[in-house]
């Protein structure tokens, strides 16, 4: 596959021979529609935003479900600080629901009513994990279709996750709604999380790195895993990364925080 960013191909996507590549691109060829609208080009470079910028954006979709509801259902963040962000991620999933079972409101709301919901959730991760050098791309499939499919994943293909980043490498994005592991390990809170929901499903968003680390894992996440009874290297826990192949570069100036992007050739 061929990506292109603000109009310019900039890398080749060539997928590895294993069960959850293949999976993935049959995924992908049956929600592909080719209207250039199949990325979400908003949330795939949202990583390219300031701070203000995102705080700005948490503001408004707050005001935009609260004027929606027509009540103060959520409060604006005073001090934003982690426990801010806890209490805003709570506020979520009451909001959401869960993947495969959305609340009414996620059902019936107006598009813009439901983008917010989702920018809350967004914005929330995004100011928790800011860094001015981002370490990867995150490739984000639009929410806006009628379906956005996942395959669960089977016992065996748990087998060909690592716990390493090589540059340049694809890995499945986080599929769920929830927090898993280590997102609870950054946000203060203990393994028995209630949403505690780690990535067992093949989805559309991947992942892409910039760079090669030897461990994924931060020693502060081994301790908190130790002091909650969690292996933090036990594969088919669904913290590590599961790999679908390679990118092959051809313009990387044009990563801007203003870029767009779109798959210019079919999936095949």
């Amino acid at each position: 596959m061929l990506y292109e960013i603000d109009g310019v191909p900039a890398f080749r996507l060539e997928l590895y021979d294993n069960s959850v590549a293949y999976k993935w691109k049959n995924l992908i060829k049956s929600i592909y529609v080719g209207d250039g609208k199949d990325i979400d080009n908003r949330r795939t470079f949202y990583q390219y935003k300031t701070v203000n910028e995102i705080k700005k954006d948490l503001i408004t979709a707050i005001n935009n479900i609260n004027i929606f509801l027509k009540h103060e259902f959520i409060q604006l963040p005073t001090n934003f600080d982690q426990d801010d962000y806890n209490k805003l991620h709570i506020t979520f999933e009451k909001l959401s629901g869960e993947f495969d079972n959305p609340t009414k409101l996620m059902m019936m709301a107006p598009t813009t009513v439901k983008e917010s919901v989702r920018d809350l959730n967004y914005c929330i991760h995004a100011l928790e994990n800011f860094s001015k050098n981002p370490t990867n791309l995150q490739i984000q499939w639009t929410k806006l279709r009628k379906e956005t499919p996942r395959i669960p994943l089977e016992k065996s293909e748990y087998y060909h996750t690592h716990f390493e980043e090589k540059a340049n490498e694809v890995y499945l994005s986080y599929n769920e709604l929830g927090k898993n592991f280590i997102d609870l390990w950054k946000d203060g809170l203990s393994g028995d999380y209630e949403k505690q929901k780690n990535n067992h499903y093949i989805g559309a968003d991947i992942k892409i790195s910039f760079r090669n680390k030897k461990n994924i894992f931060h020693s502060e996440f081994i301790s908190w895993c130790k002091d909650n009874n969690i292996d933090p290297y036990k594969k088919t826990n669904g913290i590590g990364n599961l790999p679908l192949g390679k990118i092959t570069w051809h313009n990387t100036v044009r990563l801007t925080k203003n870029s767009k992007i779109d798959i210019i050739e079919g999936v095949q």
